[in-house]
C-alpha cells in the first residue's frame, strides 16, 4: 500500500452532502487534480444528478451497494450541518467505512463524544470535526487542503506535517518545501473541542512507516493533545525526530475561559496552557529527538538540527538565511 492509512493508493472516497456548494467544489477540484479518488457522492433527493463528475446517490446504502463503485468505497468525507454529523458518521460506520473525515465545524460536544466512543469501539479512523483534510503528494488529496493548486505548497518528501489548522498545515508544508524538505503526509486533525484523531494517534499510526523521516507538529492552547504526544515520545514508543511549535503563549496573560481561534483553543482551570505543553515536549527532548521552536520560523532550523536530511535542494536565496533572523 502506497501512503498512510489516512490516504493511500487504495483510498476510495464517498462525499456525504456532495451537492452542497463547498462539497461540490471540492469534488470537482479533487477530480481535476487526482482523477478517480472520489468514487461517489450522496445527497438525499439528488440521486442520479449529473452535475458532478462522479455518480450521485440518494443514500449511502445505494452508493456502497452500487455494482460499479460500491466495492471501491472505503473512506467518507462529511459535509453536512453540525446536527446531522452524528447520523452521517453512524451510517458510514454501519456501512463498513472505517476512515472518515468530518469537515463540518462545531459538531455538538455530546455528539462528538458519542462519535469518539464509537470510533474506539469499532477501531475506525475518524478525523475532525473542523478538519480541512489530508494531502499525500504522491497519492492524492481528501478535502480542500492545498486549494486549487496544491503544488505551490506540496512536493513529495519525507516530512509529516500535523496541525489543528488546515491553513497552517499548508503554510508550514510550503515553508519546508522552499527549504528543501518535501511532504510525505499533511494532515489537519481539526480544531473542535473534541478531536477524534489526536497528535498521539498520528504518531502511533506512523511510528513504523519507513517513508517518515521526521514530523513537524503545530500545537496551540487548549486540551492535552500535545502533552499526550510528549508522553508517547517520552515512553520511547515514537522514536522519529519531531520538531514542534506551540502557539499562544500570550494567552496566559488573558482571563481563563477565553477561546482564541479554534473552538478547542481554550484554557480553563489551569489546563491547556502553551507553556505547559512546551515544557512537556522539552522534557521529552532531553532523551529523545525532539526540538521545540520558540518562534514559528525556527521550525526549519529545528528539523535541520535533528538531522533530518533534505529531500531536494534548498531554493531560498542565501541572503535570507536564516529566515527572519532579526525577529526578537
Amino acid at each position: 500500500m502506497k501512503g498512510p492509512v489516512y490516504l493511500n493508493d487504495k483510498t476510495g472516497v464517498v462525499v456525504i452532502g456532495a451537492t452542497g456548494r463547498e462539497a461540490s467544489q471540492v469534488i470537482r477540484e479533487s477530480e481535476a487534480l487526482f482523477p478517480g479518488i472520489v468514487k461517489a457522492g450522496v445527497t438525499p433527493g439528488k440521486g442520479g444528478s449529473t452535475e458532478l463528475p462522479v455518480p450521485v446517490f440518494d443514500t449511502l446504502f445505494q452508493a456502497v451497494s452500487d455494482p460499479k463503485v460500491g466495492a471501491l468505497i472505503n473512506t467518507a468525507l462529511i459535509y453536512v450541518p453540525p446536527v446531522s454529523v452524528l447520523d452521517a458518521v453512524m451510517e458510514c460506520l454501519d456501512s463498513g467505512i472505517k476512515v472518515i473525515y468530518i469537515i463540518t465545524e462545531h459538531v455538538p460536544i455530546r455528539d462528538s463524544e458519542i462519535i469518539y466512543q464509537e470510533k474506539v469501539r469499532r477501531g475506525a479512523v475518524i478525523v475532525g470535526g473542523t478538519s480541512l483534510g489530508c494531502f499525500v503528494p504522491s497519492v492524492g488529496r481528501i478535502g480542500a487542503i492545498g486549494g486549487k493548486d496544491p503544488s505551490i505548497a506540496f512536493r513529495a518528501g519525507g516530512i509529516v506535517v500535523i496541525s489543528k489548522s488546515g491553513g497552517l498545515t499548508v503554510t508550514t508544508a510550503e515553508m519546508f518545501k522552499r527549504r528543501g524538505w518535501g511532504t510525505y503526509c499533511a494532515l489537519a486533525i481539526g480544531g473542535d473541542i473534541i478531536s477524534n484523531t489526536t497528535y498521539a494517534d498520528v504518531l502511533m499510526e506512523l511510528k513504523d512507516d519507513p517513508n517518515v523521516k521526521g514530523v513537524v507538529m503545530l500545537g496551540e492552547p487548549g486540551g492535552s493533545y500535545e502533552e499526550q504526544a510528549a508522553e508517547l515520545i517520552q515512553s520511547g514508543v515514537f522514536k522519529k525526530p519531531v520538531a514542534a511549535f506551540i502557539s499562544g503563549r500570550f494567552q496566559e496573560r488573558m482571563p481563563e475561559g477565553v477561546a482564541f481561534g479554534h473552538a478547542g483553543a481554550i484554557v480553563e482551570r489551569g489546563m491547556g496552557k502553551a507553556s505547559d505543553k512546551i515544557s512537556r515536549l522539552e522534557a521529552a527532548g532531553k532523551n529523545h529527538p525532539v526540538k521545540v521552536a520558540f518562534y514559528y520560523h525556527e521550525l526549519v532550523s529545528a528539523i535541520e538540527s535533528l538531522g533530518v536530511p533534505r529531500d531536494f535542494e534548498d531554493s531560498t536565496a542565501a541572503h535570507v538565511k536564516p529566515l527572519y533572523s532579526t525577529v526578537g
